[in-house]
């Protein structure tokens, strides 16, 4: 039984005949009494009396005209939500955050969000990144801030490639240096983020493959704790710039990590093969559009539209600059770049790319 049979018979009814319903429903008179004999071949039963005035509901034909009318508009509320959806007008935007981080990345984004999209529900769910790679292969989320490598599972478009800055307690033999490796910091006392952290294990790594042990004496997943441990003389941590917004205690020194295969580089990532809902497609959009602004601050002085020496390429310290690239599994597509607004450092589609 198709909804076009439903439409004929509903149209004869309303109006009286074959040859004026046929003309609502733009077919020919014999198509439309062929479409009603079928339907009362389905039913088993006569739906209408044809008569010299036109036609009647039979017992059989109340019951479907009613069951009909139901039907075409269940229809019609489908199309309309469906529309909906294709304009963005409703929908749920589930999306995944790290504890930290998600303040300087999403909030703008999130306000301009909502005020597009009204109808939308913004669902979010804060865990470490690996949790959250394990959600959305899960489909419990259909979109996620993770770290680089993934595997190629996902498909991702870079979101903010910044680098590590090592926090030095009072007293450091490194104080003062304004850039340092890892080998600098071998044997020291290491304070690292809670455990499902995805930088742990980059670290770890970048660790393992250089002949550096760090000796980790406490773990935490607040930023501001952390720097007060460092402050305390616990010892070093080595911390995202973008998460260095707040001056610095007394006696602690910060240091850029010169390792470029030691970065904090973020990625909005998505199962592979999965087609994006308008909502999730709508968010993407409109990171592309409104690129985090990374400021700083006391840390590292005002905020600067970043300057690379080449175009496409980080800057010395890593700042995104240039043209955009979205990564699907492991390689890059190139974007059209979003602008850079006036901040610096992160763009939606705006790093360098990698391979997983």
């Amino acid at each position: 039984m198709h909804l076009r049979v439903l439409r004929c018979f509903v149209e004869v009814v309303r109006a009286g005949g074959f040859s004026a319903a046929a003309q609502a429903v733009c077919a020919t008179q014999s198509t439309v009494s062929k479409a009603v004999r079928g339907l009362e071949e389905d039913c088993g039963a006569t739906l209408l009396q044809r008569t010299p005035a036109g036609v009647a509901l039979t017992a059989a034909g109340e019951v479907a005209y009613r069951r009909a009318l139901a039907m075409l508009a269940e229809k019609e509320a489908m199309d309309a939500e469906m529309d909906d959806l294709r304009n963005v007008r409703r929908g749920t935007l589930r999306f995944g955050v790290p504890p930290v981080g998600s303040t300087l990345l999403f909030a703008r984004q999130f306000a301009e969000y909502h005020r597009r999209y009204p109808g939308v529900r913004i669902e979010l769910r804060e865990k470490g990144c690996y949790a959250l790679e394990e959600c959305v292969l899960r489909g419990e989320l259909e979109m996620a801030l993770v770290l680089l490598p993934v595997s190629d599972q996902f498909e991702v478009s870079p979101l903010c490639d910044e680098p590590l800055m090592a926090l030095l307690p009072q007293g450091h033999p490194m104080r003062g240096r304004a850039a340092l490796s890892l080998r600098d910091l071998d044997g020291n006392a290491f304070i690292q983020f809670e455990q499902g952290f995805a930088l742990n294990a980059r670290i770890r790594d970048r660790c393992l493959k250089q002949g550096v042990r760090l000796d980790e004496t406490l773990c935490s997943g607040q930023i501001p704790f952390i720097i007060s441990l460092v402050a305390a003389g616990l010892g070093v941590a080595l911390v995202p710039r973008l998460m260095l917004t707040e001056p610095l205690p007394d006696g602690v020194h910060r240091a850029l990590l010169d390792d470029d295969e030691l970065r904090w580089r973020a990625v909005l990532a998505w199962r592979k093969g999965h087609s994006l809902s308008p909502a999730a497609a709508a968010w993407l959009e409109l990171m592309h559009e409104m690129p985090p602004r990374i400021s700083c601050g006391s840390y590292g002085g005002p905020a600067q539209k970043a300057a690379p020496d080449r175009p496409g390429t980080p800057d010395r310290e890593g700042m995104t600059c240039g043209g955009t690239a979205e990564m699907t599994g492991g390689g890059t597509t190139n974007r059209k770049a979003p602008s850079a607004g006036t901040g610096q450092g992160c763009a939606a589609g705006g790093t360098r790319g990698r391979k997983h």
